[in-house]
């Protein structure tokens, strides 16, 4: 009989703890080759010899005369995984900083500037100023037991094309 005790407590345990961890290794794997590839475009760009045009100043860097201005903008939307939110209500309940959704909220800025960055640079822009980045949870309210959510970024600046001699 104490076998059969000691399977049925494994088997309890692993359907407890299995998608925890499993959610654990995908999530971390996931978001993992999702920053690496940010971060080969983010060089590919800088090493193609690409200017960073962006900044939050209110006026041009140049004081060369501006032949075009244009508003560009870039959007993203980025979500935890089940254990990055389970470890955000265990730090919610007890206090702290959630550090388990810095890696997420990390990289939602980064996309969008860099996606931003690249708008600007593809349409032949040479700055882009004041830029502000807006950051939004999105969650379900409506069902106690639904725990969607999510963060959206949105990142926009005034492009600045200036004239050429």
């Amino acid at each position: 009989m104490e076998p059969f005790i000691f399977i049925f407590y494994f088997v309890i345990f692993l359907i407890s703890v299995a998608p925890t961890f499993g959610s654990w290794l995908f999530g971390n794997w996931h978001q993992g080759r999702i920053i690496d590839r940010l971060a080969a475009e983010e060089k590919a760009l800088n090493d193609s010899g690409a200017g960073h045009p962006i900044n939050n100043l209110s006026k041009p860097s140049q004081t060369t005369d501006v032949e075009s201005s244009m508003l560009v903008m870039s959007g993203v939307t980025v979500g935890p995984s089940w254990w990055q939110m389970m470890l955000g209500g265990w730090k919610n309940f007890f206090g702290g900083e959630i550090k388990s959704f810095d890696k997420m909220l990390l990289y939602g800025r980064r996309k969008v500037l860099h996606d931003m960055r690249v708008q600007a640079l593809q349409q032949g822009f040479d700055e882009v100023i004041n830029v502000r980045v807006e950051t939004s949870m999105i969650t379900k309210k409506s069902q106690k037991d639904d725990r969607t959510a999510g963060y959206e970024f949105i990142a926009y600046g005034t492009a600045i094309k200036y004239v050429r001699s």
